[in-house]
């Protein structure tokens, strides 16, 4: 008589535990979207400039000088691949970039590909999970955003909850190649 109250006691705890691991991934899921704008405007770089190294010649040259300065004041529409972390991120329509799925060209290197059909390319960025501390008021996730072969970033981002809304607060370098 006491194993079906066991067995059913099981599948209570089976069924209520694996609602409350969904709701843990919905809730970091909302968090991202929320702040996903922000941390791309906070860890992105332009791989037109990173990769813009000038030669001795140039170094002096006003049409370099030039170049540099309307890339840099060139910041509209700008397109960078996602690889996406959840299955249904709502990317946001934006100004400032043109998100692209990762998954729309195969990977070569140095992106040759995404550079040849978009001129505007400036990398792929990659998100970790989000930690959150127990009151889930803090949290932090690493970003690598990449340029190509052996071009790339990479941080950790330091979310917080103020006034109810996520924020990026702290955005720290932890390795570039």
């Amino acid at each position: 008589m006491k194993k079906p109250a066991t067995y059913l006691l099981l599948l209570f705890l089976v069924l209520t535990s694996c609602e409350k691991k969904n709701s843990t991934v919905e809730f970091e899921q909302e968090v991202f979207d929320e702040v996903f704008i922000n941390i791309v405007d906070s860890t992105y770089t332009d791989k037109r400039l990173y990769t813009r190294f000038p030669t001795k010649f140039q170094e002096n040259d006003p049409s370099f000088t030039a170049e540099t300065k309307a890339i840099e004041n060139d910041t509209l529409n700008l397109i960078i691949a996602v690889a996406k972390r959840f299955k249904n991120t709502k990317i946001p329509k934006n100004k400032k970039f043109i998100f692209k799925d990762y998954k729309e060209l195969p990977e070569v290197e140095n992106y040759q590909n995404w550079t040849e059909k978009y001129k505007r390319f400036i990398g792929v960025m990659y998100f970790s999970y989000i930690t959150f501390d127990k009151a889930k008021e803090n949290g932090s996730l690493e970003v690598s955003y990449s340029c190509g072969a052996k071009c790339g970033l990479g941080y950790k981002v330091y979310l917080k909850k103020i006034n109810k809304k996520w924020k990026v607060i702290k955005t720290e370098n932890t390795w570039i190649s």
